[in-house]
């Protein structure tokens, strides 16, 4: 793949929206907001899956996936993240309670287990594939962290949900091969508290955080706005010209080149 699929791009899952997804090679994605809807039989191609944070529309797919890979597959799928976001799996979701623990069930007919979950540490680089992932620590929850997704010597920053993060624009002005930033906006500008509390960006905020960095040559693209109130979002993020470069909301099944 010489693209980033945005498989899920909502902060709102709906009957048409998947909440965030993002497929960075054959084999490979960013959370799983949409996996099983967007890639239907293709799903089975999926071995590795990275996680930003815990929150339930990063995650969603994560539990009816094992479901379906114990029966089919005959390797593990790989769930990488921090150690909070895993503490979250195994305590909350994978705790034979909510769903079964299927870190300890074999995969049938084979000895593997049906997941495994893998650690990472920030600002260490894992490659699957073609492509290398570097997690960074964004400002939203414990565990939490956006990813620099690099290819063929260009690179793109994926902030994953996130408040203001001085990280985003070092990591921009010390890399100048990253042509593009996908961010978040999660709310229009009069949610200021609500974004405040639950961690999040605006534009008005988004505006604030772009000028801390000295570049103005690389692509801004938006995602995870909220669906009540994606048209007023939409309108600000235009008139206060913060989608550079000819950078846009994106919609699910929507590419960006490397």
């Amino acid at each position: 793949m010489d693209y980033i699929e945005f498989l899920g791009t909502s902060g709102t899952r709906t009957p048409n929206q998947g909440t965030t997804c993002l497929r960075v090679s054959k084999h490979c994605v960013i959370d799983a907001g949409n996996l099983i809807n967007a890639l239907g039989d293709d799903v089975f191609t999926i071995e590795h899956i990275f996680l930003t944070h815990s929150h339930l529309d990063h995650i969603i797919d994560i539990p009816f996936l094992a479901d379906l890979f114990v029966t089919q597959q005959s390797i593990s799928l790989k769930i990488y993240a921090l150690k909070e976001t895993l503490d979250d799996l195994r305590q909350f979701i994978f705790n034979h309670r909510i769903w079964p623990n299927f870190e300890e069930i074999n995969l049938i007919g084979h000895t593997d287990k049906t997941i495994e979950l893998i650690e990472i540490n920030l600002d260490q680089k894992y490659t699957i594939d073609d492509v290398t992932l570097t997690p960074f620590k964004t400002n939203h929850t414990d565990g939490s962290c956006g990813y620099l997704i690099e290819k063929n010597a260009k690179g793109m920053l994926f902030t994953a949900d996130t408040y203001k993060c001085p990280k985003i624009w070092e990591i921009l002005d010390q890399n100048p091969h990253i042509h593009t930033l996908v961010t978040e906006v999660s709310f229009p500008s009069s949610f200021d508290k609500l974004a405040s509390d639950s961690k999040h960006l605006t534009p008005t905020l988004l505006e604030d955080e772009l000028k801390q960095s000295k570049r103005n040559d690389f692509t801004v693209y938006a995602m995870h706005l909220k669906t009540l109130f994606a048209p007023t979002i939409i309108h600000e993020l235009k008139n206060m010209k913060l989608l550079l470069n000819g950078g846009r909301v994106l919609h699910d099944s929507d590419r960006i080149d490397f």
